[in-house]
């Protein structure tokens, strides 16, 4: 049988004495039990905070980060996407500025903007630089993309390629493009700037309003525009069909067509006929 030391001498042992015996297994496993429950406890709090550290870190940084790499990849393959880009951040704007307002002007929000005090809406999202610096990489890839042109954007890729210098090389080999081209050219242009001077500006970007938007419309883009002229082409792709190329010869003059009755048709421009 189990005999636990009493820690005496064997003369002490061997006389009379009192031995009292305490089991304390019961405590132990308390104890043991609080101890597990604690490991366990801290263990769930460091694995609830690091997921909660790593997702803001995902979400202020990483998804940020990997937007804008995407946006850049997408920008180098195709410049012209910078564009529609930025068309589609506009519109997304737009939405989400309708959206606000519609829920400004509910009945809810109006009860709660006449209470004393009110929760202040957080615009942090306004203010990060990740977003700042994505639109400002969308704007870049815009202003390119308007600079350069449909036929420059063979410059822009082939830059944008390149990593050995950060210099812009416009000297790259051309390729021959078929297309069908269309010149627009505004008529007595001498003289409305005589007589509109400083506002002759206004007048030409009202104008070149229309013949952008009817060239988009039709498959056309406005490349190049000298004052009083504007270059539009319909660029014909590789292995296109006669047939295709018939319809997009069709389009172009269907497009000055349409161009020259908005022209007349538009109220903005009826202003410059008094």
């Amino acid at each position: 049988p189990y005999a636990p030391g009493l820690g005496v001498d064997v003369s002490t042992f061997e006389a009379w004495h009192f031995a009292f015996y305490f089991d304390l297994r019961p405590f132990v496993r308390r104890d043991s039990t609080f101890s597990l429950l604690t490991t366990l406890f801290v263990c769930l709090a460091l694995c609830v905070a690091s997921l909660l550290l790593s997702s803001d870190v995902n979400r202020l940084v990483l998804y940020p980060v990997e937007k804008m790499v995407a946006k850049v990849d997408t920008i180098r393959s195709n410049p012209l996407m910078a564009m529609k880009m930025a068309d589609d951040q506009f519109k997304e704007e737009e939405i989400k500025k309708d959206r606000e307002s519609r829920h400004e002007n509910s009945t809810l929000q109006m009860f709660i903007g006449m209470l004393p005090f009110r929760a202040r809406e957080s615009s942090a999202d306004e203010l990060m630089e990740t977003v700042i610096l994505e639109k400002t990489i969308i704007k870049l890839g815009s202003l390119l993309a308007l600079g350069f042109g449909e036929a420059g954007a063979s410059i822009i890729e082939t830059n944008m390629h390149g990593v050995n210098s950060a210099c812009v090389n416009a000297m790259v080999e051309g390729t021959r493009v078929d297309a069908v081209i269309g010149v627009a050219r505004i008529r007595d242009f001498s003289t409305a700037t005589e007589v509109l001077q400083t506002n002759v500006m206004t007048f030409v970007n009202r104008i070149a309003e229309i013949v952008h938007g009817v060239a988009n419309e039709f498959y056309g883009a406005a490349n190049k525009n000298n004052g009083d002229t504007f270059l539009v082409i319909w660029r014909k792709w590789e292995d296109m069909e006669d047939v295709k190329l018939q319809k997009l010869a069709d389009m172009a003059i269907i497009a000055f067509v349409r161009i020259l009755a908005s022209i007349h048709k538009s109220p903005v421009l009826a202003e410059y006929r008094g």
